[in-house]
């Protein structure tokens, strides 16, 4: 089944976002579950392996500031490591069969090779990610760094550079 990817917001995230909550603009309420009538709800959202749910509130009285906060919040910033200037990104996924999910990503911006890249976590130690895209030239690049599997050797301790070639269109590679 192919799935379709819509952004639904992005954030730099700051120290209330990390130690308390995740403030989310009022303006892509929309492209979050409904309240239906009442104000807070919990819905999950994949991130590396994972499906992690979250608590999704806007404030009863005054200006109906929405956040995602909570002990649900505080378990994946602590367990995924998430830091102060990371960035987090939420897309709903729409799938072939109408039904939908939502998947987060955070990343960090980087300076790879004088390139200013965002670099992604899986949500695990394992496996990291970095990929960058340079429009102006046109060129995509795509590093994975994982464990290598050296038979006797201690491979907690290594990381393993990898890379794939392969054509993208309009004239644009992969490295």
């Amino acid at each position: 089944m192919q799935a379709h990817s819509k952004l639904v917001f992005s954030k730099l995230l700051s120290d209330t976002d990390i130690k308390k909550r995740l403030a989310v603009p009022s303006a892509i309420q929309s492209s979050l579950p409904p309240f239906n009538g009442g104000h807070a709800l919990i819905f999950h959202f994949l991130h590396g392996t994972r499906f992690w749910p979250i608590l999704y509130s806007i404030r009863t009285k005054g200006y109906k500031k929405p956040d995602i906060s909570g002990r649900l919040w505080r378990d994946i910033v602590i367990y995924n490591n998430f830091n102060v200037g990371d960035i987090f990104t939420l897309y709903r996924v729409q799938v072939e069969d109408n039904s939908s999910y939502y998947m987060a990503e955070v990343g960090r911006e980087i300076d790879f090779l004088g390139i200013n890249v965002m670099a992604y976590s899986s949500g695990s130690t394992a496996e990291e990610k970095v990929i960058t895209h340079h429009h102006q030239e046109g060129l995509s690049l795509e590093l994975s760094l994982g464990q290598p599997n050296v038979v006797g050797a201690d491979n907690s301790k290594n990381l393993l550079l990898t890379s794939q070639y392969r054509a993208l269109p309009s004239s644009t590679f992969s490295i």
